[in-house]
């Protein structure tokens, strides 16, 4: 199964809930006061600390985050060889529409193009949210050549 983003993230036992949200904020761009972290289908508070909560090392917490309010538009970053292109995105935006704006914008078939966001290849059915992208976020765009 491809396409979303799961990151590995170790934490010290001490560690509280918010901590692990902060941590997530600094490594996916996603504000603390959108997630919500489960386990075992129970809603974990912020005050909570990791060792209260007798996850073992190798414990999959559920992230989920609430979605911009009115599906507003907002402004990514496309990493490109030596340029950095902004472009205009919804969460809900599907990979594929990303790369349509890519291809009008710098002339590139849609089918050469590559996304990849926090080292993960973008696959063209999933929407953006699906790799946590939102504003100021940055995705790689590489791009197939054909050897002549």
């Amino acid at each position: 199964m491809g396409g979303e983003v799961i990151p590995e993230i170790e934490m010290p036992m001490f560690a509280t809930i918010l901590d692990l949200k902060e941590t997530i904020e600094e490594i996916l761009d996603v504000d603390v006061v959108r997630q919500t972290l489960n386990f075992n289908n129970q809603v974990l508070t912020n005050d909570q600390t990791i060792g209260h909560l007798n996850l073992g090392p190798f414990a999959a917490l559920a992230l989920v985050v609430t979605p911009l309010a009115g599906q507003p538009k907002f402004n990514i970053l496309v990493k490109y060889i030596n340029e950095e292109i902004n472009i205009r995105v919804k969460e809900t935006t599907l990979v594929v529409d990303l790369k349509r704006k890519l291809e009008r914008r710098r002339g590139i078939l849609i089918e050469k193009i590559t996304l990849h966001r926090l080292s993960k290849e973008m696959e063209d059915d999933f929407p953006l949210s699906a790799y946590y992208v939102c504003e100021d976020s940055e995705v790689e765009m590489t791009t197939k050549i054909e050897p002549r």
